[in-house]
């Protein structure tokens, strides 16, 4: 019984985040949508390891902002990691001294390294919008 539960919960909070990527914000919403109910529902059915890969997972699936070109690109072309204190996160606001190189294929967002992870962030104001995760940079 417990199992059938914990199950329904986890298709409840999947279904929840498409719902909740239709406003305005897009993919910011969704990829956060994304990762909060694939971290609830990898939590619920295999505990705290299942909540990170849930998290992580739900939030690529969430997010639609990066093309699968864009990630390339940032892979082909790496730059020098920065270290920044803070929770690199969706919204977070990367400070002015952190150097953004513009995606080729997409002006409108740039993207910079810290500890072998790519970040994207949209140059309008300098937020974090999307993180493949640990990127290989091609050498």
């Amino acid at each position: 019984m417990k199992k059938l539960l914990l199950a329904s919960v986890a298709v409840l909070a999947l279904g929840a985040a498409p719902v909740m990527a239709q406003s305005d914000s897009g993919a910011v919403v969704g990829g956060t949508a994304g990762g909060v109910s694939g971290a609830v529902a990898g939590g619920l059915i295999f505990g705290p390891i299942g909540a990170i890969i849930g998290g992580f997972t739900g939030a690529v699936i969430g997010s639609s902002v990066v093309s699968d070109d864009a990630v390339e690109y940032v892979r082909l072309n790496p730059t020098e990691p920065v270290v920044i204190d803070g929770s690199l996160e969706v919204g977070y606001a990367v400070p002015e001294t952190v150097q953004l190189r513009v995606v080729e294929s997409d002006p409108d967002y740039g993207y910079f390294y810290t500890e072998d992870r790519a970040y994207f962030v949209k140059l309008s104001d300098r937020t974090i919008v999307y993180s493949p995760g640990v990127v290989v940079a091609a050498n």
